[in-house]
């Protein structure tokens, strides 16, 4: 009888949905979504998904002649890059597994592996108001860790689940100033250091001094880098720890010779490639090269804090960062070589640092594609097939491979 009532519920809430959906569809997307969920619980549908506008699976491999392979001419060598499968979405994360088969993750809250669309076990109260989403997938001892965006009433917060079971590592509160609350901003980038997991959480803002001002609050666990431990024989679940603080919108995290790098989303301007150590500040929301969105600077440097070792202005937007591929490491073997992605800057970018972490020479390659992450092994490192390929995607246009060569 109550399974009967509920169904009378959601079949009503259904019909005033449709009439409401009539004069404005957008309204109800998320209400559809919830209801969605419900009928699923009950067997009813197959998934919660109410956007319908996603690639069809059989145009996943569909590619223009037009969009087949193409050359860009670096100072040293050629980048070749070539679309393998379209995608009307925004990535979360892009695995190759132990056998090489690529999985997708997307924003949306779904896993295509196999050419096959299928659902992420997400919380029902996941929203993707605000630019929220899923905004990173990590890949964790066997486990599928997802860093998501949250709503219950008007509460607005953000959480790390284990997506099969829906365990919560990490829950944050309410966030404030909540009519100014942005989920982009919510970082995302982790790798891995003597065995433990590092990862982000950025400050979920686009222009909130309040929200801004949560990554030196340490009651919050915003704008801070974590650190996480799975130890059964210490009988430790999930240990976490804090790692670093004072971040905006850390992105891009990769572990190279034992040492932490990081890009990270400046304001206006002041985007920035830093050196990531323990206990370290990093100064946000007081120091940064960046001006305010109206055009107000910020504290330009100060010894509480650490400098960064390059900060771009312009801005580039950066999202994923990585180690290069094994044949462009080699071609420039006597520098630590990382590689990059952008979204603003819409490029690929090559950074080469000395011993000492300077920054000798950093060399974009435009691709007037917003490039959002790399394919990577379960190690969170770039994932390269025996042709010397990695992988790449691009926002709501597909993953593409590519690869260096003509090396002069």
């Amino acid at each position: 009888m109550k399974k009967f009532t509920k169904i009378l519920l959601i079949a009503l809430i259904v019909i005033a949905s449709m009439f409401a959906s009539y004069e404005n569809p957008k309204l109800v997307e998320i209400p559809k979504t919830k209801i969605k969920y419900f009928l699923k619980k009950l067997g009813l549908v197959e998934n919660f998904f109410v956007n319908t506008n996603q690639i069809d699976e059989k145009n996943l491999n569909k590619i223009s002649k037009k969009e087949k392979k193409e050359e860009f001419f670096a100072n040293s060598f050629t980048l070749e890059i070539e679309k393998i499968k379209n995608l009307d979405s925004k990535t979360a994360g892009v695995f190759f597994d132990k056998n090489k088969k690529l999985q997708i993750f997307t924003q949306k809250g779904q896993l295509i592996e196999n050419d096959k669309f299928q659902e992420i076990n997400l919380p029902l109260d996941f929203t993707t108001e605000k630019e929220g989403g899923v905004r990173n997938v990590i890949f964790y001892k066997d486990m599928y860790l997802a860093l998501l965006s949250r709503k219950k009433l008007d509460c607005y917060y953000a959480s790390l689940i284990e997506t099969k079971t829906q365990l919560e590592l990490i829950k944050t509160k309410c966030i404030p100033d909540n009519e100014k609350v942005n989920f982009a901003g919510l970082g995302g980038g982790y790798t891995y250091l003597n065995n433990k997991l590092i990862f982000s959480i950025g400050t979920p803002t686009h222009n909130s001094e309040i929200i801004d001002k949560l990554a030196q609050d340490k009651n919050s666990l915003f704008g801070k880098i974590y650190s996480l431990e799975n130890d059964k024989e210490k009988g430790e679940v999930f240990a976490i720890s804090l790692f670093s603080n004072g971040h905006r919108n850390p992105q891009g995290l990769i572990e190279q010779n034992n040492k932490l790098y990081s890009t990270e989303h400046g304001p206006e301007g002041g985007d920035e490639l830093n050196r990531i150590e323990i206990n370290k500040n990093y100064g946000w929301p007081i120091v940064s090269l960046g001006t305010r969105y109206g055009g107000k600077s910020y504290k330009k440097k100060s010894k509480t804090f650490v400098d960064p070792i390059f900060s771009f202005l312009p801005a580039i937007a950066p999202s994923s960062l990585n180690e290069c591929p094994k044949d462009l490491k080699m071609y420039y073997k006597m520098f630590t070589c990382l590689m990059g992605l952008t979204l603003r800057e819409m490029s690929i970018i090559i950074y080469l640092l000395d011993e000492k972490d300077q920054l000798i020479s950093y060399e974009k390659i435009p691709l007037q594609k917003r490039l959002r992450h790399f394919g990577v092994n379960f190690n969170s490192k770039l994932f390269s097939d025996s042709n010397h390929n990695f992988y790449f995607s691009a926002d709501n246009d597909g993953i593409y491979k590519a690869k260096f060569k003509d090396f002069r």
